[in-house]
């Protein structure tokens, strides 16, 4: 009916004011994608569907073909952490949010059938279609919050992405140095099988006493249980990397080179590391969104606290002799009992703890960066020092005493303690080079991305070099 044509038309109201933000985020993931490239030069991708998950299967197939390196297992983890796939779901949960947040409210309608008691059997009805009139006036708002949440749950994600990059490096560069240690380990073994067995004949013959016996059966003993711990270590190690990347099955079966990438030459530059990261820090810009979007949330709840509710609609009444009253409708919510106090309490409260979390986080940062650009500096002088003084040194050594042992001016006592000394020399150069890695990249990480584009140079070798010290 023509009179009719007031209801219809604020039924279609709501539809003028329905956005055209899609439910689809692939956007925002390539916004995070983007973020992640720009600082570690690494790409994610989201498991949504089987599809993906067939490309990402022979992805990681193919990086499984070569010797993993720090970047290639990184790349996995990125690819293949189930931890990691889980957060991308709050990209989806926010662009959702984001969506309802750019939606009206559904209108409500009523209707109501009566019949007269007496007379003619004319039914009269009445038709009432309404709609929250504060809803649509603090739509631009609530989008504007939804939108920035959005924002908030897209710099958290890429900074866990970049977090757990650092934590793949630090698994990998231990694995790394164990397989080193587990192979000099097992030439050690090697060695002072021999030389107990040489030791069984002297002694047989009557050239060493009972003492120099023992002590190098006790050498070859000791040598052994350092190499069962070191593989027990690098065991676990190897499972806590497994856990990173995603892997089961035939997959664990992965090789790495065998010896830690050496210093290079160029170090990072550590100036103004600590502005750097205030400025580039994902997290620190994610809470001080966070913070944004909390004073928005008050400010609107403030504008709008004393129109809790405001229904704004149209009636329609059939009367019983077939005419029609229309007219428009008012709801209001009266606030009596409740005008908002313990809600906007809240959100102060909300927008406190937010500004001082931000603010605690920005001094955690700097405290973090100093602590790694320090820690890096002392890591690259002990690594240094190891491998140009005082492991050259203690080869020397042993290579001297091997000398004066075959020339029968040594005893086997004092070639025992050269080589352990020379052993455990070895052991500390290797473990402080890992130490230099997993720092390095853990300031990296502090610092919000990274700092050159340089990549760590593969050893030279995939197999322990023996050194010729542990033969005679």
């Amino acid at each position: 009916m023509p009179t009719l044509k007031p209801i219809l038309l604020i039924g279609a109201l709501p539809l003028v004011f329905v956005g055209c933000t899609t439910t689809n985020p692939q956007k925002a993931l390539d916004d995070v994608n983007q973020q992640v490239a720009a600082r570690a030069g690494y790409n994610v991708r989201w498991l949504r569907d089987d599809a993906e998950r067939d490309e990402i299967d022979k992805a990681v197939a193919a990086l499984l073909q070569t010797n993993l390196t720090a970047q290639s297992a990184v790349a996995i983890a990125l690819l293949n952490n189930r931890s990691l796939q889980a957060e991308f779901e709050e990209i989806g949960i926010s662009q959702a949010e984001l969506v309802q947040a750019s939606r009206l409210k559904n209108p409500t309608f009523e209707g109501f059938w009566r019949l007269p008691s007496q007379g003619p059997k004319v039914v009269n009805a009445e038709y009432a279609l309404a709609a929250d009139f504060l809803d649509l006036l603090t739509l631009p708002a609530r989008k504007k919050i939804a939108a920035q949440n959005l924002e908030v749950a897209k710099l958290r994600i890429a900074h866990q992405v970049l977090t757990v990059a650092e934590e793949v490096q630090a698994a990998f560069y231990t694995v790394q140095a164990g397989q080193q240690l587990t192979n000099r380990f097992s030439l050690i073994v090697e060695v002072n099988e021999a030389a107990a067995d040489v030791a069984k004949r002297q002694h047989d013959a009557g050239n060493i006493t009972d003492l120099e016996l023992q002590n190098q059966q006790a050498a070859y003993a000791q040598s052994r249980l350092d190499l069962s711990r070191a593989q027990t270590q690098l065991r676990s190690d190897r499972e806590k990397l497994n856990r990173l990347l995603g892997l089961w099955g035939a997959q664990i079966t992965w090789q790495t080179a065998s010896e830690l990438p050496p210093l290079p030459e160029k170090e990072l530059p550590v100036e103004n590391v600590e502005a750097l990261a205030v400025s580039q820090r994902l997290d620190l810009a994610a809470s001080r969104n966070q913070v944004a979007n909390v004073q928005g949330a008050l400010k609107l709840k403030k504008s709008v606290r004393w129109l809790p509710a405001v229904d704004i609609g149209v009636n329609a009444e059939h009367e019983t002799d077939r005419t029609w009253l229309v007219g428009p409708t008012l709801g209001l919510e009266i606030p009596v009992f409740d005008q908002g106090q313990a809600e906007l309490a809240r959100l102060a409260s909300e927008y406190r703890r937010a500004a001082r979390n931000f603010e605690a986080l920005a001094v955690n940062i700097r405290s973090e960066v100093r602590e790694a650009r320090d820690a890096l500096i002392a890591a690259r002088d002990t690594t240094d020092y190891f491998h140009k003084i005082l492991l050259p040194q203690r080869q020397r050594i042993l290579r001297e005493t091997l000398l004066q042992y075959n020339a029968m001016q040594l005893g086997n006592l004092a070639l025992l303690s050269a080589k352990e000394r020379e052993a455990l020399a070895e052991r500390e150069a290797i473990e402080a080079l890992r130490d230099y890695w997993i720092t390095r990249a853990r300031l990296e990480n502090a610092v919000g991305g990274r700092l050159t584009n340089e990549l760590p140079t593969p050893a030279k070798s995939d197999a322990a070099t023996p050194h010729s010290e542990y033969k005679h």
